[in-house]
């Protein structure tokens, strides 16, 4: 048996056990609600009609896992036809043979000083995106030579997707395509099935980068860099709570480029919608990504005491103090 085999085989293995587990776990968790709701002062045909009623509602959130699955699957085999489009994109951006897909008329105008493609397509794409805040002013060298940005959709051994960004030769990196991998589960929280949305990431793999000598950008501890993006692992080694934050606002970064960046590339360019790059939409925190960003999401301060107000007339508003926490931007 293959290696690859091997793998495969271990991961059904898993998800089976993971299965029973979760089907015991659900039956403890249906001895427990019985015995609380006994406790409530309800008449006991409530009681029953309660708990029938919790069951309904379990066996709508099991459908709904399967209806996710089967999307998902379908969205895989489907991800070909999105393909081409994509692909008809990257010809233009990076000046390739175009004949076909140009008009005429728009090309008589060409010379031979005139770049080919679109200067700079995918470096303006994502500065009119949310992820504006994390492209830094040393990235952008090493950004103008981003040709494409892909994602391939994945549902063996297990969901999820992959996002890769195609670069041309340059200065900083040897690696032709830098990838970030991330893993998706679909299955309720035994302990608060209520809170069931869809999938959800709980894993993701970046890759390591080929830094030229004295190119590195991301090995200065003082400063952000757009490439820490492909380096999820180092976020681990930050405390548990703080960690947890950081690879929630990663995991958006992700869905993000996924669900919007990249199916609407050419818009965000053109910026004809403003909201497509709207970071209030997405992110919880100010940056969390990165490790000199931990004051602002550690960092709790205790809101002023009101002062009382004498004679109902109000003191002038002292200027507010600003609150950073994970919740707020």
């Amino acid at each position: 048996m293959s290696e690859q085999s091997y793998e495969a085989a271990l991961a059904k293995e898993e998800a089976s056990l993971l299965q029973q587990i979760s089907a015991i776990e659900k039956r403890i968790e249906e001895i427990d609600f019985a015995q609380e709701t006994s406790a409530v002062n309800f008449p006991p045909n409530i009681q029953a009609k309660l708990h029938a009623l919790r069951k309904i509602q379990l066996d709508i959130v099991d459908r709904e896992v399967n209806f996710h699955l089967k999307a998902h699957a379908m969205e895989v085999e489907y991800q070909a036809e999105f393909k081409e489009c994509h692909q008809m994109i990257a010809r233009i951006v990076n000046g390739e043979d175009v004949s076909d897909l140009v008009e005429q008329d728009a090309t008589t105008n060409d010379v031979a000083d005139q770049p080919s493609g679109v200067p700079n397509f995918w470096l303006t794409v994502l500065k009119a995106s949310f992820l504006d805040g994390v492209v830094q002013e040393q990235d952008e060298p090493a950004l103008q030579q981003l040709r494409d940005i892909r994602c391939v959709l994945l549902n063996d051994p297990e969901p999820g997707f992959e996002l890769l960004f195609e670069f041309a030769s340059n200065d900083y990196f040897t690696n032709e395509v830098l990838t970030k991998q991330y893993f998706l589960s679909c299955a309720p929280n035994v302990e608060a099935p209520s809170k069931f949305n869809g999938f959800e990431i709980y894993r993701c793999v970046g890759c390591k980068i080929d830094w030229k000598p004295e190119h590195d950008l991301t090995k200065d501890p003082g400063m952000n860099s757009f490439f820490s993006f492909f380096e999820p692992e180092n976020i681990a080694e930050v405390g548990t709570n703080c960690g947890v934050m950081m690879m929630e606002c990663d995991f958006e970064y992700g869905y993000y480029i996924k669900e919007t960046l990249i199916p609407r590339a050419v818009f965000l360019f053109l910026g004809e919608n403003p909201e497509l790059g709207d970071s209030k939409a997405m992110c919880t925190c100010n940056r969390c990504l990165y490790i000199d960003c931990l004051d602002h999401i550690t960092t709790y301060p205790e809101p002023p005491a009101e002062e009382e107000i004498e004679d109902g007339e109000q003191e002038e508003d002292e200027p507010e103090k600003q609150v950073l926490s994970a919740s707020s931007e």
